[in-house]
Parts: structure tokens; sequence; C-alpha cells
């Protein structure tokens, strides 16, 4: 029982890092494209 919820756990907490990766290279490559579409 306990081995289960602490995979969940795993599981969840990854989840949460894979976000915050996909979040923190969207806000970076947001002002590129940007400049890509600004700039003639």
């Amino acid at each position: 029982m306990q081995r289960r919820r602490a995979k969940a756990i795993a599981i969840a907490q990854q989840q949460v890092v894979q976000t915050r990766l996909v979040i923190a290279a969207g806000l970076l490559l947001l002002p590129a494209l940007l400049l890509l579409l600004i700039s003639p």
C-alpha cells in the first residue's frame, strides 16, 4: 500500500518537474519568437 503511494508521489513529482521545464522553455522561447515576428 505504501509502495503504491510512494510510486504515485514520485510520478506526480516528475510531472511537476516536467511542467516546470516546459514553462521555463516557453518563457525563454517567447521573446525569441516575438523578435522573429517583429523583425522584417
